[in-house]
């Protein structure tokens, strides 16, 4: 069952972007039910990984884009996934030390900023592009 739901707010009307930012919602969830699961937490290590790995390939996607583009506020979304990088790598330091707790840490920070990010952020970007003629 999944936590998060993707709803039709979250949409920046870029189908690219889109499809990745459910993506990520779709490992938050994987990594809410390996941490709910109890039993399973060796597998949170892999699904952090693939988080980290897939988030930095869409944070650079976004960044070209909104820079091919001439978005304006390029600048400050570059300040946001930086932050994004620095609280993660805090939180994977403190699940070396902690373990699960830090996990349950990481899960609450993953939810709250990449639904803040998309919702907040990102459909910032979605008129500017569209009018520009992307979808």
């Amino acid at each position: 069952m999944d936590i998060i739901k993707w709803r039709d707010s979250y949409e920046t009307g870029i189908a690219e972007m889109d499809n990745q930012h459910r993506q990520l919602i779709q490992l938050i969830n994987q990594l809410y039910g390996i941490i709910k699961e109890k039993d399973g937490f060796e597998s949170v290590d892999a699904i952090l990984q693939e988080m980290a790995n897939y988030a930095e390939h869409h944070l650079r996607d976004e960044e070209k884009l909104l820079e091919e583009h001439g978005f304006p506020g390029l600048a400050d979304q570059q300040k946001s996934h930086r932050n994004y990088f620095m609280k993660m790598d805090e939180l994977q330091e403190a699940m070396e030390k902690d373990g699960r707790d830090a996990a349950q840490e990481i899960y609450v920070f993953l939810r709250q900023w990449w639904i803040n990010h998309i919702v907040l952020e990102d459909k910032e970007y979605g008129p500017y592009l569209r009018g520009k003629g992307l979808k």
